[in-house]
């Protein structure tokens, strides 16, 4: 398994033992994927950013959510935000006042500095679930989410050189959504 997927995990399984609900690399209105989102049953939403390299770090700064965090558009941000990195690698000085810090180190989270809230907005607890569970569905039965899937249809509706690989889609959507090939 990599880091990143390794502290997904971490994270994902510390949040449900505090009764939330999560999915990891979700994408969230406007700005992006969230390599973990957070759900409490109140509806407040947390955002936990994974970084593995200081490289990947940096880069963050340049993504275009920053701009709706930035901007107070608070419909389109999470109530909380959290960088998870390895041990060390973030310090507290380098994040802005509003964010948490977490390090991680062979499956300890250890909090650094726990996040502010960005604002106090409640999102429509329902509605937010059932989009995680489709993207999470959608994901683990046909290896992507609904609207790769269809633009990948369009793709090879539309080039003739794609048309092999359209059929080898087809064919593993047509075996995942056949109920003679499930198994118990």
């Amino acid at each position: 398994m990599n880091l990143t997927k390794e502290i997904q995990e971490a994270v994902c399984k510390a949040e449900t033992k505090k009764g939330n609900h999560v999915a990891e690399n979700f994408s969230y209105f406007y700005i992006g994927e969230l390599d973990v989102i957070s759900v409490t049953p109140k509806g407040f939403v947390s955002e936990f950013e994974v970084k593995i390299s200081r490289a990947d770090f940096k880069a963050d700064a340049k993504k275009q959510k920053w701009y709706y965090f930035n901007n107070g558009l608070f419909k389109y941000v999470p109530n909380y935000f959290t960088y998870v990195c390895p041990m060390g690698m973030i310090q507290e000085h380098e994040i802005k006042p509003y964010m948490g810090l977490i390090w991680y180190d062979e499956d300890i989270l250890t909090i650094i500095k726990k996040p502010k809230r960005i604002h106090s907005e409640k999102r429509d607890y329902i509605k937010l679930i059932t989009k995680m569970l489709t993207v999470n569905n959608w994901k683990a039965y046909f290896g992507a989410q609904k609207l790769t899937i269809l633009n990948r249809e369009i793709k090879a509706r539309n080039t003739p050189q794609a048309e092999s690989e359209w059929l080898t889609i087809a064919s593993n959507l047509h075996k995942n959504t056949n109920p003679k090939h499930i198994e118990e």
